[in-house]
């Protein structure tokens, strides 16, 4: 992507952890493979189009003011450029994605765990990017539990005040 064709804007699938849950995830967690495994519209509960996502890629600290790309490389469907120009190509999409958030996985930067039953992790989910890579024995399941804060205000993005 050029300067003239900057994206700026992610909009998410409806209903995104449906629509991918038939799909394969990269071995380096980090998005998901282009394979056409989700599911199509019809396939999915009803969509109401008002509670599709459409957030910034760039997400502003509420605190400290700082950017922090931040877009959800499993559940992105089109990317939305400054010009207007919308890329809805799923595998064109991922790639920009990918080619974006790929610096942010190098060794210095991961912070891997080697869980332990009982574990509990606790992130900044506006500045940091969460993955699951590895694999589990036979007899080992993982359980996920996740728990949200409501924010007192919405996601602000680098050109909102």
């Amino acid at each position: 992507m050029g300067e003239e064709h900057e994206a700026n804007d992610g909009q998410y699938a409806p209903h995104p952890y449906i629509w991918m849950s038939s799909a394969k995830s990269r071995s380096n967690g980090l998005g998901l493979v282009s394979d056409d495994l989700e599911l199509p519209d019809s396939q999915l509960p009803p969509i109401d189009v008002e509670k599709i996502k459409t957030l910034p890629m760039c997400w502003k600290n509420p605190v400290t003011g700082k950017l922090a790309l931040q877009i959800h490389p499993s559940a992105v469907q089109k990317l939305i450029l400054k010009d207007g120009t919308v890329i809805e190509d799923l595998k064109e999409v991922r790639d920009i994605v990918y080619r974006l958030q790929r610096p942010g996985i190098a060794p210095q930067l991961v912070y891997a765990v080697d869980w332990e039953e009982g574990d509990l992790a606790i992130f900044n989910n506006r500045g940091v990017l969460h993955t699951v890579t590895g694999s589990f024995l036979p007899e080992e399941v993982r359980v996920f539990r996740q728990c949200n804060m409501a924010a007192s205000e919405g996601v602000v993005g680098p050109d909102d005040d």
